[in-house]
């Protein structure tokens, strides 16, 4: 799916709609689809390269989008970027919230009904609700991994494996697995375990290679390849999406990093945890347009997703792997979605993050020693009003503009995208 479709389908999720394809285990497929109706079929291949164009202020981009089909069940994809930029430290992070892309994703996979198996470099995003997830979301920089994952009606399961990066000769790992019920229609609940491991020279763990075994049952029963049971950092989060009507739609997702359970031990301490939910609102005034107003709220606590050896904390690049606000902050957002199910898509929003000085995000490899408690957010508290507005139009399949003005961080912004597909083809197979 093009950029204008990926958007309104996360709009359209919010109304109640189409919630057979919501999973906690993102991003959403990209699919192969021509004016919303497939045009393929067993002796076809199909082909599509995008090109995307990013003006701003501080900043200019070319994004490629390519996607490849074959015989309904194999794939590939692209996704590289050329960015001339100003050199400002906070760049990537602004280039990021437009493009939700930070550094360049291909790779190759196969797809059916029920199974799925792809092997390249990415990010996962994973989480109930739009834009608030936690441990691993959009808003990363890019890793090599390997995914498989099935359908079996209303369970549905997921397992990642990858490489994150090797710093001063230590080699970082990450993996994750998800377990997700859906009744296709309201409800949609999950669990899920993301573990992030290291070590000098440390090569790849085949014990965290079954995708039904858990980091503690690994841990505890000895089966690493390294002595010792402090070496990997390991977060389990519950998520819920649910309509407990058709107008209203609630997320929720849990997150425990460290628990700390032995009574005698406890004392004066906390428990690594995070917390965001949304609350989003389609009220039924006209069949001719989808309007949503919500609300969000997410809360990471000061010592989550950091962990007694650095190289272990949930960063990638420098940058958090999941809540781009890192850790010991939270962030409150207000917003207003428009759409017209056609092909025009606005949105405004606006909100407040609080940051300490403990946040991954300053901090990326330093170790957590301890889990006392203590203020929060801790130390000196940065404050940030941010707003953010945003028109996507789109006047041809897979041809569309976006005009986006922002404010973040104490600087503002302006972002102009236009989104053409230089390459499209229906082949028959030879």
């Amino acid at each position: 799916m093009d950029q204008f479709a990926y958007k309104s389908k996360k709009l359209i999720h919010d109304s109640g709609k189409d919630w057979q394809s919501i999973t906690n285990f993102g991003p959403l497929r990209y699919g192969f689809e021509e004016e919303g109706k497939s045009q393929s079929s067993p002796n076809q291949a199909n082909k599509y390269v995008d090109i995307m164009f990013t003006i701003a202020n501080k900043f200019t981009s070319i994004n490629g989008f390519g996607r490849s089909r074959y015989n309904d069940y194999f794939y590939a994809y692209f996704f590289p970027e050329i960015v001339n930029e100003s050199g400002e430290n906070n760049q990537p992070v602004m280039r990021t919230l437009v493009s939700g892309n930070y550094g360049s994703n291909s790779g190759i996979g196969f797809e059916n009904s029920w199974c799925i198996f792809q092997i390249g470099n990415g990010k996962e995003n994973w989480g109930a609700g739009n834009d608030i997830q936690l441990s691993l979301s959009k808003h990363s920089s890019s890793y090599d991994y390997f995914l498989l994952g099935s359908d079996y009606g209303k369970i549905r399961v997921r397992y990642i494996y990858g490489f994150l990066e090797k710093v001063e000769n230590v080699n970082r790992y990450i993996t994750a697995r998800g377990l997700e019920y859906t009744n296709k229609k309201s409800l949609v609940i999950g669990l899920s375990e993301t573990v992030i491991y290291s070590g000098e020279s440390r090569s790849f763990d085949i014990g965290y290679l079954n995708p039904i075994s858990s980091h503690l049952e690994i841990e505890l029963n000895n089966r690493l390849n390294i002595v010792g049971d402090g070496n990997s950092n390991a977060v389990w989060q519950f998520h819920l999406d649910f309509l407990p009507s058709k107008n209203f739609r609630l997320s929720l997702n849990i997150l425990y990093d460290e628990l700390v359970l032995d009574p005698d031990i406890q004392i004066g301490k906390e428990n690594g945890k995070a917390f965001s939910s949304r609350l989003a609102y389609s009220p039924t005034i006209s069949n001719n347009y989808l309007l949503t107003f919500y609300c969000s709220i997410i809360k990471v606590g000061t010592p989550t997703f950091r962990h007694g050896i650095g190289t272990n904390n949930f960063t990638q690049s420098g940058r958090p792997l999941g809540w781009t606000g890192g850790s010991d902050g939270q962030e409150i957002r207000m917003g207003i979605n428009y759409f017209n199910y056609k092909n025009l898509i606005t949105s405004f929003s606006f909100g407040l993050v609080k940051l300490g000085e403990e946040s991954i995000i300053d901090r990326v490899f330093d170790p957590y020693k301890d889990y006392m408690k203590g203020k929060f957010p801790s130390g000196e508290v940065e404050k940030n009003h941010f707003y953010r507005a945003e028109i996507s139009y789109r006047w041809k399949f897979n041809y569309s503009i976006s005009f986006l003005v922002q404010r973040d961080h104490n600087f503002s912004s302006l972002y102009f995208k236009l989104n053409v597909p230089i390459f499209q083809s229906l082949q028959k197979k030879l």
